[in-house]
């Protein structure tokens, strides 16, 4: 476990759900908050070069970009993930390294398809007619 278990614990955080989700969240509201920053900048820079009040009120970003953004930040610094409340639990343990690795490495479940379960239901168990 000690060769890869830091590894695969860090990778189930990683990976986990909740975690893709909040980070998205956290790219497409950065995303719009840059979008109507940089639309804005550019409306200034025409509204100077032609003396004249430039309307942005089509800008596809709203104003509530920002509180979107604060929003997925407050989420994504709050976040809870199954697999740390697992590991966490498992430390307190005095068996913590066998529940570290029945987290980690759980046994391996084999899903059939259809095809390949009617194949097998011959009787013979060989996947043969």
């Amino acid at each position: 476990m000690s060769n890869r278990g830091v590894a695969a614990i860090a990778n189930s955080i990683l990976n986990a759900t909740e975690m893709d989700e909040a980070v998205a969240a956290l790219i497409d509201a950065s995303r719009a908050v840059g979008h109507r920053g940089g639309y804005l900048e550019c409306a200034q820079h025409v509204e100077e070069a032609f003396g004249q009040q430039f309307d942005t009120h089509h800008c596809s970003m709203t104003d509530q970009a920002d509180s979107i953004l604060s929003r997925a930040e407050e989420v994504y610094d709050h976040l809870s993930l199954l697999v740390m409340e697992l590991v966490i639990e498992a430390l307190k343990h005095d068996d913590w390294c066998a529940l570290l690795r029945s987290i980690i490495d759980p046994p391996e479940t084999v899903e059939l398809s259809d095809e390949e379960e009617a194949a097998d239901s011959d009787g013979y168990g060989d996947g043969y007619e």
